[in-house]
């Protein structure tokens, strides 16, 4: 067989194989689109996404994190026809009922009912990890942001001293813990020796736009130690990645760099991933898992 033969045999072979992927990630798309159309129309909750933190966090808190993140409101309040009874509402509408003796009880056991009723038509994600502790033996590894699995936040953690110091003692914000928890504890520190001293702009670029494009919803914390110059460089690269910056603190200033992480686009990204990543893991709705079956 002649070079040129074997060399067109090759080519059309690559064709044929290219196709057949083509053809599979198109077909895994329809799937995607498919599965999450249905489900976000199906009713009033479907846009629901429920994200369940590592840190132990009250069924009650879980719930209203998914309200909040979608501008609804969420009461417990005792019933004025039955004794004993509570009633749980999503922005005025009954969703949960059950009795309890007290309303501490019935937050946390009208909201797990509410959770376990929502698993059949909403999306859960399971965060695998909240807290990036960022060494200079790990800075430079491009799966940091991506598909490595950290080490939660514990009382010893960085982020936790900073909340602590803040008067937070480990649950939701708010004089019921009801506040939104997902942002507290999940920080990466950067520091400037981290990051070392050749070509610094360059590796800031970098940690950013790998920060940008990746599926975390980490906060980076960039530490005291970079210079006003350095700093206003941050601020300015940030921006270029649509990231949100913050200086925070008194002479001792940190910048923040957060983004606006759209959850039903974690959704999809997961289902592309085979529903699990070194951030998060997916739980389809047990009514959609037969649009799921391949």
């Amino acid at each position: 067989m002649s070079t040129n033969l074997k060399r067109k045999l090759n080519e059309e072979k690559q064709e044929v194989v290219a196709e057949k992927i083509n053809k599979r990630e198109l077909n895994l798309e329809e799937k995607i689109s498919k599965l999450v159309d249905a489900v976000v129309t199906q009713g009033p909750y479907g846009r629901f996404v429920i994200t369940t933190p590592t840190t132990e966090t009250s069924p009650y808190v879980t719930l209203q994190n998914a309200v909040s993140y979608m501008n609804l409101t969420l009461t417990v309040s005792k019933s004025e026809s039955e004794i004993n009874s509570f009633v749980l509402h999503v922005s005025g509408q009954e969703f949960a009922k059950g009795r309890f003796s007290n309303i501490q009880d019935a937050r946390k056991g009208l909201a797990e009912q509410a959770l376990n009723k929502l698993k059949e038509t909403c999306f859960f994600i399971t965060r695998k990890s909240d807290f990036v502790n960022v060494t200079k033996g790990n800075l430079h590894e491009t799966e940091a942001l991506s598909e490595t699995v950290q080490t939660p936040a514990s009382s010893d953690s960085t982020a936790y001293k900073i909340m602590a110091k803040m008067g937070w003692s480990g649950g939701g914000l708010g004089a019921q813990e009801q506040g939104n928890c997902d942002a507290i504890t999940i920080y990466e520190n950067v520091n400037r020796q981290g990051l070392g001293t050749s070509n610094l702009t360059k590796q800031i670029t970098e940690k950013l736009e790998s920060f940008a494009k990746s599926s975390s919803s980490l906060t980076l914390v960039f530490d005291s130690d970079f210079t006003k110059e350095e700093r206003v460089f941050i601020h300015k690269a940030a921006r270029k990645f649509n990231l949100k910056t913050k200086s925070i603190g008194g002479e001792n200033r940190k910048i923040t760099v957060s983004k606006n992480v759209n959850k039903m686009d974690i959704v999809k990204q997961l289902l592309r991933t085979g529903g699990e990543d070194g951030f998060y893991k997916l739980h389809i709705p047990t009514n959609f898992e037969h649009l799921w079956q391949f």
